[in-house]
């Protein structure tokens, strides 16, 4: 799971360190961005949304803390990066995940990004749980599907989606407006969530939304003609059960 992260801290050559070390020793966070002040941090947490902060305490003007305290909402994870010890009672106040001593310890930052990965992974399980929850509230209402992908967790309506195909671990979504989203997930996972909300698996790496079928197309080994215009393969193994589940809508 890809985690994105800001870096923020007064001095540079502190960033570039850790920068260095998240790269080499922490594979799943993304460094999106860096900041040398409270008033450039928070600029770039409000434009990349991410999920985790590295931040500095002491800096020039305000505090780590008081940078905190100027924000609506914190709906990332916190590790703060301080030289001084003498601040983490206030840093366990303010429920940061965990605190690094500079130096930084490669053993004590493998620690920290593991803490992560459990708590995004379980804020983004919540918010999965909350669309079911919606869901299942809305009864025959528009229904959506939560793709998460490294930049943001999109909310999709199901009716919104025309076919989705098969790239390996990762699935790419084709949708009404002419966009796609891929997202890391295998295709046979999506079509045992999707195929009860009238979606057909053609192919090993082809799952249509039948209310987007066109037609089913006899030459070429057979295929679906999308409404969008893109084709969908039919394999011999699934050719009966397509043609049958088509002509049954």
């Amino acid at each position: 799971m890809s985690i994105n992260c800001v870096l923020i801290d007064d001095e540079l050559h502190n960033i570039e360190n850790l920068k260095n070390l998240i790269n080499r020793y922490c594979p799943n966070i993304h460094v999106v961005a860096f900041a040398i002040s409270v008033k450039q941090g928070r600029l770039l947490i409000n434009k990349h949304k991410p999920d985790l902060v590295f931040l500095d305490i002491e800096m020039p003007v305000q505090n780590g803390f008081s940078m905190l305290e100027s924000l609506q909402t914190i709906d990332f994870e916190i590790i703060f990066v301080t030289a001084y010890n003498k601040y983490m009672l206030q840093a366990i106040k303010t429920c940061a995940l965990d605190y690094l001593m500079k130096p930084v310890s490669i053993t004590e930052l493998k620690e920290a990004v593991s803490r992560v990965d459990k708590a995004v992974t379980k804020r983004r399980e919540n918010k999965r749980l909350k669309v079911l929850v919606d869901n299942l509230k809305e009864n025959n209402q528009v229904q959506r599907v939560a793709l998460p992908t490294a930049e943001a967790l999109n909310f999709v309506p199901i009716n919104n989606i025309v076919r989705c195909k098969g790239e390996n671990n990762y699935t790419l979504f084709y949708l009404t407006n002419g966009t796609t989203i891929l997202v890391s997930k295998t295709l046979k996972e999506w079509e045992e969530l999707l195929v009860e909300h009238q979606f057909i698996r053609t192919h090993q790496s082809h799952l249509i939304n039948s209310l987007y079928a066109k037609a089913y197309v006899k030459k070429d080994g057979g295929y679906v003609l999308m409404e969008d215009g893109s084709i969908a393969s039919v394999s011999k193994s699934r050719k009966e059960e397509t043609i049958q589940k088509l002509t049954n809508l």
